[in-house]
């Protein structure tokens, strides 16, 4: 299985509005990210849901780490 579909199979969330963000993000932009950025799409997935939701539609504060990939998952 490929890094690739392990982190879709992660983007399948609780919620219908993450699975569709968290699926377009990766659809999108997975191939072209550097290591870094995978690195922080995977600690992101580790937030659960509700917070999750949260950082993503700006319901509550983005951590500082997160805002750029927060911001481009937000674009899609």
């Amino acid at each position: 299985m490929s890094e690739q579909s392990r982190f879709k199979m992660r983007c399948r969330r609780g919620m219908k509005e993450l699975d569709f963000v968290l699926t377009r993000y990766l659809e999108r932009h997975f191939e072209s990210a550097d290591k870094e950025e995978i690195r922080l799409f995977d600690e992101l997935l580790e937030l659960q849901d509700p917070v999750l939701f949260g950082v993503l539609f700006e319901l509550e504060p983005t951590p500082e780490h997160f805002i750029a990939l927060a911001e481009k998952i937000r674009q899609v």
